[in-house]
């Protein structure tokens, strides 16, 4: 036995291996309590077991332990199949080191090939097995912090991805809130949601390289757009592979997109494919996309959030016990609760600068009319308004248009007209005066031009007479054909509606007469040129 001096000196020399727990697994009671004295002599805390299925119980009960001493040759399950149900459920979390009297090199390699770290050969000296352990010690002192790098990085990358698309980042930390409450409710144990969480946090990392026009799109998504968002699993997965020690992360990041029916991406897996984990995270990241304002859509409310995970779990794609157990998670805990930081009180100028370059024409440098869509899904765009304008700048017969001057000259015409045109609009803009913003906007729609404006109707005048000037003159120069037409809104309805009545506007009328007309419902002043 060590004397308590010795025995405190060598405890200091295990600092890592002290702040966890040590299995012992050997059937010859003995040999199991001469092993286990050494170690507590040490200052290292001990379980033990005399058989492979109950060393199992323990490590599932028991989140402390990190290192496991085992036998080979042991009633029940033998020592091999220990070593492989551990490493298969515990890999780079639990150390396994065999202690066996078979000395034979085959056994050895088996041992080693199913995961042990090490081989002692029975019996083993006090002093030699502190001397392994020592070193063990340092090794799991090392990737202990070579672990705490990594995910250090990848919660980096997971921040240098939230300040380039501030959803993506809010999206992980909720999904992760989510699925490790309800995991928790659902028995995982600790190692198990802290290996959730880390899977969670960088479960959307591949979308690093979509592009921007994608990621950052303000409106729905097309086919192409949905192809290359696919690919973001697979492009995670690969930045974690070899790079993380444990594979359940990789799993999550590569599947959280899978479906039980087989319906989802990137590898169509089902059923019993898909892990527990990955359930839960699907169920968790479909339900905060539901709950969550984006740009192209309001925040659903929860039980609408609710009833639509339900009706996915009676059609075969997600787990049933994960949604009702979110659903018991959500009735307590709200994960819109969770919001990124700001980094710093310049982000939402760069938020707001990034949407409008977004709809930017390169060419022309004129914004796209969904901007304007985009502006007005905020929703102090129109308030404190009575009303606004719309006029719609409508080309007529193009096609003679561009036969006779053909595409290049034709465009170049066009962006003419709309440079003219912003000059005329900026008179009317009273951006910095009356606080409100601007009061006159241009926008392209295809060919056309669309102007929002809030200014009084009497300057409303005023602008659509300089506008058809210029387009009379247009037309005598070069044939280009247009009429102007207006509508008048009250603020109380939404643009979106607006544009849709405009274009679908075919009516001539006199343009007096429209502008003069202020009892008329919305959607109803006209002006045609």
């Amino acid at each position: 036995m060590l004397g308590n001096g010795q025995a405190d000196r060598e405890a200091k020399e295990l600092p890592t291996l002290r702040r966890h727990g040590v299995l012992v697994v050997e059937d010859d009671d003995l040999q199991r309590e001469v092993l286990v004295t050494c170690l507590r002599q040490w200052g290292l805390t001990v379980r033990e077991a005399a058989d492979g299925r109950r060393a199992l119980a323990v490590l599932r009960e028991d989140d402390a332990i990190r290192l496991m001493i085992t036998d080979l040759r042991m009633p029940g399950m033998d020592g091999f199949d220990l070593l492989r149900e551990v490493t298969g459920r515990w890999r780079g979390r639990i150390y396994t080191i065999v202690l066996s009297g078979v000395r034979d090199r085959a056994n050895l390699v088996r041992a080693l090939d199913l995961g042990a770290r090490d081989f002692w050969v029975k019996p083993c000296h006090p002093e030699k097995m502190f001397a392994r352990l020592a070193v063990l010690d340092q090794v799991m002192s090392y990737e202990n912090q070579y672990q705490r790098l990594v995910r250090d990085l990848f919660e980096l990358m997971g921040e240098m991805l939230g300040f380039r698309d501030n959803y993506t980042e809010e999206h992980s930390l909720r999904v992760a809130g989510l699925a490790c409450r309800t995991a928790e409710r659902l028995g995982f144990s600790r190692e198990e949601l802290e290996v959730l969480e880390i899977g969670c946090l960088v479960h959307d990392i591949g979308k690093i390289v979509i592009p921007d026009d994608v990621l950052l799109k303000p409106g729905r998504f097309d086919s192409q757009d949905w192809a290359l968002m696919k690919m973001h699993p697979t492009v995670g997965a690969k930045f974690l592979a070899h790079r993380y020690p444990d594979d359940r992360v990789t799993e999550i990041v590569l599947q959280h997109h899978e479906r039980l029916d087989g319906s989802g991406y990137p590898l169509g897996l089902g059923g019993n494919e898909i892990g527990p984990m990955v359930r839960i995270v699907a169920a968790s990241d479909v339900y905060e996309a539901l709950v969550a304002r984006r740009p192209y859509k309001s925040p659903m409310p929860r039980e609408k959030a609710l009833s639509i995970l339900r009706e996915e779990v009676e059609q075969g794609r997600l787990d049933g016990e994960a949604v009702e157990t979110l659903a018991s998670v959500v009735a307590e805990w709200d994960p819109l609760a969770i919001t990124r930081p700001t980094f710093s009180g310049d982000h939402e100028q760069l938020e707001a600068f990034r949407r409008m370059t977004y709809f930017r024409e390169p060419l022309t440098g004129l914004h796209n009319y969904r901007y304007l869509l985009a502006l007005d899904r905020d929703p102090g765009f129109r308030s404190g308004l009575e009303e606004y304008h719309l006029l719609l700048l409508d080309f007529r017969d193009l096609r003679i248009f561009n036969q006779r001057w053909g595409y290049l000259k034709a465009d170049s015409h066009l962006d003419e007209l709309g440079m003219a045109m912003q000059e005329i609009v900026n008179r009317f803009d009273r951006r910095g005066v009356s606080g409100r913003g601007p009061t006159a906007m241009l926008f392209r729609k295809g060919a056309d031009y669309l102007i929002y404006t809030t200014c009084p109707r009497e300057e409303l005048r005023s602008m659509a007479k300089s506008l058809r000037n210029h387009v009379a003159g247009v037309e005598q120069k070069i044939g280009l054909k247009a009429r102007l037409l207006i509508r008048s809104h009250p603020a109380t309805c939404p643009l979106e509606e607006a544009v849709d009545l405009l274009v679908a506007d075919e009516e001539e009328s006199d343009a007096e007469e429209a502008l003069r007309d202020h009892s008329r419902p919305a959607a109803e002043g006209r002006l045609l040129m």
